[in-house]
C-alpha cells in the first residue's frame, strides 16, 4: 500500500514537472507573442526623448517631480536621485486588470519593473526592464515575464496586451510631464 502511494506521489510529481517546460514563451518580429517588445531576451521598454534647449538639471528635475507624482505605493521607490549624472532609478509596479467572460477567468496580476530615467546632452532616456509577475502578493515570489506560463493562451495574450499599454502609458506620461512641462 506505501509503494504504491509513494509511486503515485512520484508519477504526479514527474508529470508536473514538464507541463512548465511545455510553454516556452513565442517571440515573434522581437516580440514575447507579438506584443510585449524583446531586447537581449529580455523584455524591455527604451524611449530617447528630445527636448529641446531644457538643461539637464532642469530636465532631471522635471523627471523626478513626474516620479513623484506617478509612484505613490509602498512597493514604489526610487532608490537613486543623481542630479549630477541625471539619473533617476527605482521600482514601480503596475496592476492590471482582466474581466471574467465565458472564455477567460479574468483576473488582477501585478507586476514589479526597473524604471530608469538618464537624463543628457537635453534628451532623456527612459527605460522599462526587469518586469517580473508577483504571484500572491507584493512581498511574495516573482516570475520573470519571459518566462511565465499560463495554460490558456488568449488570457495570456490579453494579459500582455493590457501590461504593453499600461508601461506605453507611463512612458506617454513622463513625455507629457518633462518635455510638455508647464511652467508656473
Amino acid at each position: 500500500m506505501k509503494l504504491i502511494l509513494f509511486t503515485l506521489l512520484l508519477a504526479g510529481m514527474m508529470n508536473a514537472e514538464p507541463a512548465k517546460a511545455d510553454c516556452p514563451p513565442v517571440v515573434a518580429d522581437g516580440k514575447i507573442h507579438g506584443i510585449l517588445p524583446v531586447l537581449n531576451q529580455k523584455v524591455a521598454y527604451n524611449e530617447v526623448v528630445d527636448c529641446g534647449s531644457v538643461s539637464q538639471i532642469d530636465l532631471f528635475r522635471r523627471a523626478r517631480l513626474w516620479a513623484a507624482k506617478s509612484f505613490r505605493s509602498a512597493g514604489e521607490t526610487f532608490n537613486v536621485s543623481d542630479k549630477e549624472t541625471g539619473d533617476l532609478v527605482g521600482k514601480a509596479v503596475q496592476v492590471v486588470t482582466l474581466p471574467r467572460s465565458e472564455t477567460s477567468a479574468g483576473g488582477v496580476y501585478s507586476f514589479r519593473y526597473t524604471f530608469v530615467i538618464e537624463c543628457a546632452n537635453r534628451k532623456y532616456r527612459a527605460t522599462i526592464t526587469h518586469i517580473e509577475l508577483i504571484e500572491g502578493g507584493i512581498d511574495s515570489k516573482s516570475v520573470p515575464v519571459e518566462v511565465y506560463c499560463q495554460k490558456n493562451d488568449k488570457d495570456l495574450r490579453a494579459m500582455y496586451t493590457e501590461l504593453d499599454k499600461h508601461l506605453k502609458n507611463v512612458l506617454a506620461s513622463l513625455q507629457d510631464e518633462v518635455k510638455n512641462y508647464k511652467a508656473f
